[in-house]
């Protein structure tokens, strides 16, 4: 089964001549062999298009973690704790926005940032602590 994908690279179809441009929408398929911009050319390669977008990547069996939360009562120590990490963790987002405005918030390496803002936080409070 193909999929839609965003092109990566300027080209050409081997099979009717029609371009694409980087970003632009193709028809893939891995085996058998089919690309194209054009629906038809690709169907007529052999490729064949779900009704839905496909992800590349699938979900498998073994990938699924089964999660177990104990049924334990959580003292108001600990809920006054996450409530003060909350705190730190939005104060690290919107340092890492202010800092690195060209990031997009929804990126990994705005993740990254953000995440190393909160570990900085953290240790500094527990340096004043002590």
């Amino acid at each position: 089964m193909g999929s839609i994908i965003k092109a990566k690279f300027r080209g050409d179809c081997k099979i009717c001549g029609s371009t694409w441009e980087v970003g632009d929408d193709l028809y893939y398929q891995k085996n058998p062999k089919a690309i194209c911009g054009n629906k038809e050319c690709y169907t007529d390669q052999g490729g064949t298009v779900s009704t839905y977008q496909q992800s590349s990547f699938k979900n498998n069996d073994r990938d699924t973690i089964i999660s177990k939360v104990p049924d334990v009562t959580v003292s108001d120590s600990v809920k006054q704790l996450a409530d003060d990490w909350m705190q730190y963790f939005v104060t690290a987002h919107h340092m890492a926005k202010s800092i690195y405005p060209e990031q997009d918030v929804n990126s990994h390496v705005f993740g990254q940032i953000r995440s190393k803002i909160l570990d900085q936080l953290c240790y500094i409070t527990r340096l004043q602590k002590e």
